[in-house]
């Protein structure tokens, strides 16, 4: 039985809120108000009972009437605190946590890997309309569910997971700041919470777009203490987190580091062989080996080693098929067009890189074609671009931006 607290709370005010979200009049609802069996039973009261009930002038106490207002209004059970038990059916009905925390959050988890692999297949408008559904999903849970239930550990993986696909869409939208801000924000949920995969990830977030930024020095001390944090995680994600660092300390022009960070994320990237690893790390669609040699093909660009890169080329080709890396299958040809540049060989960069424009039209990816345009900006800069080549594909991705 409920127990009502006159003085301090009425659920008129829950009432009414649901009332108004289903588009009803006081009068419309008054009309199929569920009477008690004291005053005959049945429907319909005046419509200024309604707005007492709304306002606290009057108070609800009838159990069997106000569990039926929550059918007619769509208001959850636990809101005007009745449990799932209705006596007077004597059914048991589907109970939120129970719901939430088990069927629920296993199809919102499947839903988050699903978009994770397309995104690895470099299938973007199809993620990014997972996303969409997800954000629908996050924003009822927000509204809908008691505060104590989104503070469960899972929920909150789950949530900070989403955050983390909806800034892998910001930043192939090329809204870097608005990335930023949601790295950010998921550090700010989990510094404080003993969470260290999640805690990682979001340090790991900041360092890479600091990187972009152009921040070297600041990137790298925030994937270092990504790395750090995650030393208490699986292989898999210490190797995911190696592999940034690579990337950070190319950039920041540290051969030594860079070196040995290579060799660390590939040691622990071909220990994984056969290990059933722990998955709620959600480092999804993620092919260990090819990634960690992409990044030091980038990282060989950076540090003017554009031959080395070219010398990766078999080994990573190698691991693309084996580890049917898409991801990276469509990037890669803008190292090896970057590398070309360097050496002065310009047909064969133009060659890669209209391959990694046609990738990038398949991919649908903004982010991936402002590449294309910063390297023929490049080409234009080291006076390339009067070669028909060059100018050609110029003039193919003015088109694309037009369109």
């Amino acid at each position: 039985m409920v127990e009502i607290n006159k003085e301090t709370y009425h659920y008129g005010v829950t009432i009414r809120e649901y009332r108004k979200a289903c588009g009803m009049t006081q009068e419309e609802l008054a009309s199929v108000w569920p009477k008690s069996e004291r005053f005959g039973g049945g429907e319909g009261v005046n419509w200024r009972y309604v707005q007492d009930i709304e306002h606290g002038r009057k108070c609800l106490e009838n159990v069997h009437t106000l569990r039926k207002l929550c059918d007619i209004l769509h208001i959850p059970y636990w809101k005007c605190g009745l449990s799932n038990y209705d006596p007077f059916t004597h059914q048991i009905l589907p109970e939120h946590g129970q719901s939430l925390s088990r069927e629920t959050l296993d199809v919102v988890e499947s839903l988050i890997r699903q978009i994770w692999h397309l995104r690895g297949a470099a299938r973007l408008s199809e993620a990014d309309r997972g996303i969409v559904r997800l954000e629908a999903l996050f924003t009822y849970f927000q509204r809908e569910l008691p505060s104590p239930m989104q503070r469960e550990q899972r929920f909150q993986l789950l949530f900070v997971q989403y955050l983390r696909l909806k800034a892998a869409t910001l930043l192939e939208q090329k809204n870097y700041q608005g990335t930023m801000a949601l790295y950010q924000q998921i550090f700010e949920m989990v510094k404080q919470a003993n969470e260290p995969e999640i805690k990682a990830l979001a340090l790991k977030g900041i360092g890479k777009e600091l990187e972009r930024k152009g921040s070297k020095q600041e990137a790298v001390a925030y994937l270092e203490e990504a790395r750090d944090t995650a030393l208490e995680t699986s292989r898999l994600l210490r190797a995911f987190i190696q592999s940034y660092l690579i990337r950070g300390y190319a950039g920041n022009r540290d051969a030594l580091r860079f070196e040995r960070a290579v060799t660390t994320a590939l040691t622990l990237a071909t220990s994984l062989s056969g290990l059933d690893e722990e998955r709620m790390d959600f480092v999804y669609s993620w092919s260990p080996v090819s990634s960690i040699l992409a990044e030091q093909s980038w990282g060989y660009l950076e540090l003017g080693q554009p031959e080395k890169t070219l010398a990766l080329r078999e080994e990573l080709e190698r691991e693309i098929h084996l580890g049917q890396d898409m991801r990276v299958l469509a990037w890669i040809p803008l190292d090896w067009a970057r590398a070309y540049r360097m050496m002065g060989e310009i047909e064969q960069c133009i060659e890669e890189a209209r391959v990694f424009y046609q990738r990038c039209m398949i991919m649908g990816s903004p982010h991936a074609l402002l590449q294309v345009q910063h390297l023929l900006d490049e080409l234009g800069k080291d006076g390339y671009g009067t070669i028909p080549a060059v100018r050609n594909l110029k003039e193919e991705v003015c088109l694309t931006s037009i369109k």
